[in-house]
This record gives C-alpha cells, structure tokens and sequence, in this order.
C-alpha cells in the first residue's frame, strides 16, 4: 500500500504554466518497506480525490 509522503508545486523553472493549463503538483508516495515513487499529476484531481498528504493513494 502506498501513502501520499508529500505533495509540492510543480516545479516550472523559467517556463511558466501555458494559458490553460492546470496546475500540477509533484507527489512523492512511499509504501511500508520505505520504497519511494514519485509522479506528477493535476492539483484539481487530488482535490476531486480528496487526498491529501498521508493519505492513501490507490492505484
């Protein structure tokens, strides 16, 4: 089972968002053996999820 460890902004570096485009977070999910995974995914869907940091994500 893996766990929401942390959610952080996206990083843009000197490109900024396109007109349009969401927001979108870096998440760094860990399981119970310490393994970590990260991905990236939109700010409005983990809101529509309701997940939050320490949450439990399903694959």
């Amino acid at each position: 089972m893996w766990k929401i460890k942390q959610i952080a902004e996206a990083d843009f570096g000197c490109e900024e968002r396109m007109p349009g485009e969401k927001l979108k977070c870096l998440v760094i999910l860990e399981d119970e053996s310490g393994n970590v995974h990260c991905l990236e995914t939109e700010d409005e869907w983990l809101t529509e999820q309701g997940l939050n940091e320490g949450s439990e994500w399903k694959d």
